[in-house]
């Protein structure tokens, strides 16, 4: 019987990340990769990540789709320069998603968005003090716990710091591990990817693999739902709105929705670049990919007026506006404030 062939979204093409790809490559149920990770490589990247001199200086994305289609030229790639709480996520419904991200914060991104697609996902990570690797299985069932479940305060604190000192640059931090080590948290992960798409009953359940390479051990555990998680664990009930965001108007939508909400982001009035000072005033989506038109750095939002949603008393002097002048993007999912969600489409 033929394999179901599958689409997965990887996030992060680091140490991790740049060793898993290869293997994805080759799995021949594997018809469609998605990736996402905003940086370039470097030349430090050389010494602990699968990349080639070429590379450096290149997008992370750009540079593993070209490696990835002299592996495999019958493979769908799409190539997406963003974090993955930025990218529309329309574009990342999948049968798999993967981080293979350093920060705690990004990862709690991820476990959002799976569990608001439906989506199962698998999370690595490598500590090189300890040469330790790890991966997580999450499967999204009315009793399975999500990431968040086994949080305390300490790591949500943790994650208050990481937005704090890297809300400006959106830099990865950098896991100090060897290649090899990645390279073993890659693999494993990899191993993981090919037994949930063959169907194996033992990725049903929630559990993490570590493997501690330092005295050759490796320890399985299983998770449970925590009654009292912050997480809401609620998922979407998705409709398609096949409309162009450049062609359609914030009036149009209004009347379709009757009112417009982008979970994860909030419209604001005014933009400023923290580098130039810059500054715009339009009705934007706060979306952190906004560029600064004289000096190309990340643009934030100032001064605290902003809205949670837009609705038609508010929009009236901006109803002829299109979706894409207000910052919204193919792919991005509207809320009307309900439980159904539409996905704009291009």
């Amino acid at each position: 019987m033929q394999t179901e062939k599958r689409h997965i979204v990887v996030a992060g093409l680091g140490n991790t990340g740049s060793h898993l790809l290869p293997h994805l490559a080759r799995m021949s149920s594997v018809a469609r990769l998605t990736l996402a990770d905003p940086d370039i490589y470097e030349p430090a990247n050389l010494a602990v990540q699968n990349i080639e001199n070429q590379d450096v200086r290149q997008p992370k994305v750009v540079a593993q789709a070209a490696k990835l289609h002299r592996i495999n030229p019958g493979l769908e790639v799409t190539a997406l320069k963003d974090r993955i709480e930025d990218v529309p996520r329309g574009l990342l419904m999948s049968d798999l998603l993967v981080s293979c991200l350093d920060s705690r914060a990004a990862r709690q991104n991820v476990n959002e968005i799976a569990w608001r697609l439906n989506s199962p996902w698998m999370d690595c990570g490598i500590l090189g003090s300890q040469n330790l690797a790890r991966v997580n299985i999450y499967r999204l069932t009315n009793d399975a716990p999500c990431l968040e479940c086994a949080w305390g305060h300490e790591d949500y604190a943790t994650v208050e710091q990481e937005y704090l000192c890297g809300a400006g640059g959106g830099s990865a931090y950098p896991s100090m591990a060897s290649s090899a080590l990645g390279a073993l948290a890659a693999s494993v992960m990899a191993i993981e990817i090919a037994k949930f798409i063959e169907g194996d009953p033992g990725t049903q359940a929630a559990r993490q693999i570590l493997v501690d390479a330092e005295h050759h051990s490796m320890r399985v555990t299983t998770g449970r739902r925590n009654p009292w998680c912050r997480f809401d664990h609620r998922g979407w009930v998705i409709e398609p709105w096949r409309k162009r965001p450049d062609c359609t108007t914030v009036g149009e939508a209004l009347s379709a929705l009757g009112c417009i909400q982008v979970e994860g982001h909030r419209f604001v009035y005014a933009m400023m670049c923290p580098n130039c000072h810059r500054g715009e005033e339009s009705l934007h989506l706060n979306r952190p990919q906004a560029r600064c038109p004289a000096c190309n750095r990340r643009m934030v939002s100032s001064g605290f007026g902003s809205l949670e949603r837009l609705d038609r008393v508010l929009m009236k002097e901006h109803s002829n506006l299109t979706l894409t002048q207000i910052g919204l993007r193919a792919g991005d999912i509207l809320s009307s404030g309900s439980r159904h969600h539409r996905i704009v489409e291009a």
